[in-house]
C-alpha cells in the first residue's frame, strides 16, 4: 500500500514540475482559392505538443459592392440657401417665439455641416422632428416658419344630408307614410338614421336654430266626461 502511495506522490510532483509553454500566431489559409485569417496556438506539454487552430474572417469579403452607399439613404440636409433666406434663419435665431425659434436653430446647424445626429445632441430634439423641418424647408422654404392653421374635427354631417334634414322639416310626416302628424328633434333624428344619416337629436335643433326654421308643434287637448263641459267653456 505504502509503495502505490509513493507511485502517486512522484506523478503529482512530476506534473507539477512540468513546464508548459503556449505560442500563439495567426496565419493565413488558402481554401478553394480564397484566402481565409486563422489562430494558430501551439501548447508544448513536456515532450507533449498540442496544435489548434480556430477560424476568425475571410482576408477579403466574400460579396463586394460595387457603390459602398448602396442600400442606405442619402444624407438629409438643408439644399443650397439663397442670401435672403440665410439672413432671414440668422436674424430669428433669438425670436421670442419658440417655433420660429426651434427652426431657425435647426437650419442654421444645417447649414454649418452639422448632421441630423448632431443637430439632435446638440439642440436635445428628436430626430423625426429634425428630419421633418428640412424636408419642409428644402420643399417650401421660409414657408416652414408660418403655423399652419388646424383644420379640426372633419364634418360629419355633409351639405347634401344637411339639406336633407331641412327637408324633412318642411315636410308632413304623414305624407312620408309615418304615424305621427309632428316632428320633434328626437323623430327627426330617428327618421334620418333610417336614411343613412347618422345625426344627434341636440345637432338636429342645432341645424335648424342655424337656418332659422320652425316646425309646427303639437297642442295639447284637454277633454272631460262632464256633460256639461261645452257649455261651461261656450
Amino acid at each position: 500500500m505504502t509503495h502505490r502511495l509513493k507511485n502517486i506522490v512522484e506523478i503529482f510532483i512530476n506534473l507539477c514540475t512540468l513546464t508548459i509553454y503556449v505560442m500563439s500566431y495567426r496565419e493565413i489559409k488558402i481554401i478553394k482559392g480564397r484566402k481565409y485569417h486563422y489562430e494558430r496556438t501551439s501548447c508544448r506539454v513536456g515532450n507533449r505538443v498540442i496544435h489548434t487552430s480556430k477560424y476568425l474572417r475571410p482576408v477579403e469579403p466574400l460579396t463586394k459592392r460595387k457603390n459602398p452607399n448602396a442600400g442606405r439613404k442619402p444624407r438629409l440636409k438643408v439644399r443650397k440657401v439663397t442670401l435672403e433666406e440665410q439672413q432671414y434663419v440668422k436674424q430669428h435665431l433669438k425670436n421670442s417665439k419658440s417655433f420660429v425659434k426651434d427652426r431657425a436653430k435647426i437650419l442654421h446647424l444645417s447649414l454649418n455641416g452639422d448632421t441630423v445626429k448632431d443637430i439632435c445632441k446638440k439642440l436635445n430634439f428628436y430626430r423625426s422632428k429634425v428630419e421633418k423641418i428640412l424636408k419642409q424647408f428644402n420643399i417650401s422654404g421660409l414657408s416652414v416658419f408660418k403655423r399652419k392653421k388646424s383644420p379640426g374635427k372633419p364634418r360629419r354631417i355633409q351639405p347634401e344630408q344637411r339639406a336633407l334634414i331641412l327637408q324633412y322639416v318642411n315636410t308632413d310626416p304623414v305624407t312620408m307614410g309615418l304615424h305621427y302628424t309632428n316632428w320633434s328633434h328626437k323623430k327627426l333624428s330617428g327618421y334620418a338614421k333610417k336614411q343613412g344619416i347618422i345625426v344627434s337629436p341636440s345637432q338636429v335643433g342645432r341645424i335648424i336654430k342655424q337656418d332659422e326654421l320652425k316646425y309646427k308643434k303639437k297642442t295639447p287637448w284637454l277633454y272631460s266626461n262632464d256633460p256639461m263641459f261645452a257649455k261651461k267653456n261656450s
